[in-house]
C-alpha cells in the first residue's frame, strides 16, 4: 500500500503503512485506522490541514465510511523531514457494518480501499489533494482487532425469514418495541400471538401439542422424529410465553431478549415455522 498527500503534483507525504486496533464502543465498535510514513523537507514552509480518510469495501467498491477526520488537525512542513509520520483516524462501526464487512471477507484476509483527502497551503496557494489505495488485512490481525472492539463477545445470529403476512411482521415489530421500551412482559405476550399466529397458518396445534405430551413419557420419548420434538419444543416456549398474559410472573430484558431469540429461530425453521 502506498497513499500520498500531494501539493501541486508533488509529493509531500508518502504513507505505506495501516495498523488497526479496536475497542469497546457505547452502542458500536471502536476502530483505530493509523497510517504511517514519511514526510518529506521543504525549504519553503507548507501547512497540511483538513485531513480526513474514506474506508470502502473492495472489488467490488462500497462505502463504509466517507468521511473520518484526523486526530491530527494540522501538519506543519518544513526544511527537515519526517520518517516516522503518522495520522490516526477513529470510527464507531455498527453491528450492521461489522456484519457487512464479514459478509464480504468470508473468512478470507481484509481487502479495503483507502481514500485520503486533504488541503495544503504554501503561501497565498491552496490546493487539494486525494489519493486512494487498496490495503489487505491479514485474517488473524483482522479477528484479533474485532475481538479488541468486543465484537467477538456477542453471538450474531441471522435469521433467515420468508416472505410472511403483514400481521405477523407487525407482532415481531411490536415484541421488539416492547423491550426496547422497558415493557418485557408484554413482549413475550407478543411472542405467544406470534406461535399462535404460526399455529393457525399450519393447522398443526394438536400435533404441537400431542407431541409435549409424548415427551413426558420415558418410553415414548425415545422413539420420537425429529420433527415430533421440534414441535415439543415450539410447545414448551409457548408455555413460557404464557407467563406473559397470565400471572404475576415478571421478565427481566435478557429474559425477554431471549424468549423473542428463540421464538425467532425456531419458526425460522420451515417444518414447524414458517412455511417456504
Amino acid at each position: 500500500m502506498r497513499i500520498s498527500i500531494s501539493h501541486n503534483g508533488e509529493h509531500i507525504v508518502e504513507l505505506d503503512k495501516l495498523t488497526i486496533n479496536g475497542r469497546e464502543a457505547a452502542g458500536g465498535y471502536a476502530f483505530n485506522f493509523a497510517l504511517k510514513g514519511n514526510r518529506q523537507g521543504r525549504e519553503n514552509p507548507m501547512l497540511i490541514f483538513d485531513i480526513s480518510l474514506s474506508i470502502s469495501l473492495s472489488d467490488p467498491t462500497r462505502p463504509i465510511i466517507t468521511s473520518i477526520p484526523s486526530q491530527t488537525q494540522i501538519v506543519r512542513c518544513y526544511k527537515y523531514p519526517n520518517n516516522s509520520e503518522q495520522l490516526h483516524f477513529e470510527a464507531v462501526l455498527t453491528k450492521e457494518q461489522i456484519n457487512a464487512i464479514e459478509e464480504y471477507r468470508q473468512e478470507k484476509d481484509l481487502t479495503l480501499n483507502l481514500g485520503l483527502r486533504a488541503l495544503t497551503s504554501s503561501g497565498d496557494t491552496v490546493w487539494s489533494s486525494f489519493d486512494c489505495a487498496d490495503v489487505t488485512i491479514p485474517r488473524e490481525h483482522w479477528l484479533g482487532t474485532l475481538k479488541s472492539a468486543g465484537f467477538r463477545q456477542t453471538l450474531l445470529f441471522e435469521v433467515p425469514l420468508p416472505s410472511v403476512a403483514d400481521e405477523l411482521i407487525s407482532l415481531v415489530s411490536k415484541a421488539q418495541e416492547f423491550i426496547d421500551t422497558g415493557h418485557y412482559k408484554d413482549a413475550v405476550m407478543q411472542c405467544r400471538h406470534i406461535i399462535e399466529h404460526v399455529e393457525t397458518l399450519r393447522n398443526d396445534k394438536q400435533l404441537s401439542i400431542d407431541a409435549n405430551k409424548k415427551s413426558q413419557n420415558r418410553q415414548e420419548r425415545e422413539d420420537m422424529t425429529a420433527i415430533e420434538r421440534m414441535l415439543s419444543l415450539r410447545e414448551q416456549l409457548k408455555n413460557v410465553c404464557h407467563l406473559g398474559a397470565h400471572g404475576r410472573e415478571y421478565f427481566t430484558r435478557t429474559q425477554a431478549k431471549a424468549v423473542l431469540g428463540m421464538t425467532m429461530a425456531l419458526l425460522a425453521e420451515p417444518t414447524v415455522g414458517f412455511r417456504s
